[in-house]
């Protein structure tokens, strides 16, 4: 016996089966060249920044931003960096974690900065720096190598021998890139007291000589070259490099990194250490 089937309803079989067994349509991701996705982010945030930084309209903006171009970095770094100087590093952390994920040539080493003197998270700004080393090179952020963060990061954790060894590296680094005049004075503050964290006080003490001829009123050198002073057993000359160092830092001469307006540097001299 032969069925038959209404036209209608073998029409609507074929129909069925043919969508049950067709791949579903997918719309593709749009890939950006890396011009395309800086002219946008960079347009997109200077809009965003009229709102203010610190306000809900910039971080929902960035969001939504964040989720209709999700691969651009620079969206990430910019809704990190104002959590950061609210101190509300927690928060910013896994923003600034995926930039350095997404860019790391461009943002890793910004990553190292922001843990070693935002979040003082010493270990993982080493290993951020190290990774970008064995990555990418020698190189600098925020006007400084990143022998230098290492070396800070290495005095926080008071592994001295290390910082030392570090520190002295940026030295080089910044003579072989630009001579001798290019060296920081804070290179030379914190090799020095790297050197008298380790009990040489001599030589401590010509590291602070050189980075006093670099800024000669610089409180913290002064400070510390007066305490190499002291246990040295030259107490009058100690008390007066501790006295001008006093009077220096009154006057606002110490530790002038743009980013000292939010966070204190390692072993930035206080007022309190004063009685002020």
């Amino acid at each position: 016996m032969k069925l038959f089937f209404p036209a209608c309803l073998l029409l609507f079989i074929c129909i069925n089966y043919s969508c049950k067994n067709k791949n579903p349509r997918t719309n593709p991701i749009k890939k950006y060249t890396l011009l395309e996705e800086e002219e946008i982010s960079d347009s997109l945030v200077k809009q965003f920044r009229t709102y203010g930084i610190n306000s809900k309209r910039y971080r929902d903006s960035i969001d939504s931003a964040i989720k209709k171009f999700s691969s651009f970095s620079y969206l990430y770094q910019q809704r990190a960096m104002p959590l950061y100087k609210q101190d509300k590093d927690e928060l910013g952390l896994p923003f600034l974690n995926k930039a350095a994920t997404l860019n790391p040539k461009k943002y890793l080493d910004y990553a190292g900065f922001m843990k070693c003197i935002f979040s003082k998270n010493y270990n993982d700004a080493i290993l951020d720096f190290k990774t970008y080393l064995d990555k990418f090179g020698e190189g600098y952020v925020m006007d400084h190598t990143y022998y230098f963060y290492i070396g800070i990061s290495q005095l926080q954790l008071d592994q001295f021998e290390k910082a030392k060894e570090n520190l002295e590296k940026s030295i080089k680094q910044t003579q072989a890139d630009g001579g001798d005049g290019w060296v920081h004075y804070l290179d030379l503050l914190y090799l020095g007291i790297a050197t008298m964290e380790l009990g040489d006080y001599e030589n401590a003490i010509l590291h602070f000589d050189k980075a006093l001829e670099v800024y000669d009123r610089f409180s913290d050198a002064k400070f510390y070259k007066g305490r190499c002073l002291y246990l040295l057993g030259n107490s009058e000359k100690a008390k007066q490099y501790i006295l001008e160092a006093k009077e220096d830092l009154l006057n606002g001469f110490t530790i002038n990194e743009d980013n000292v307006i939010y966070e204190r540097y390692p072993y930035q001299l206080r007022k309190a250490w004063f009685g002020i």
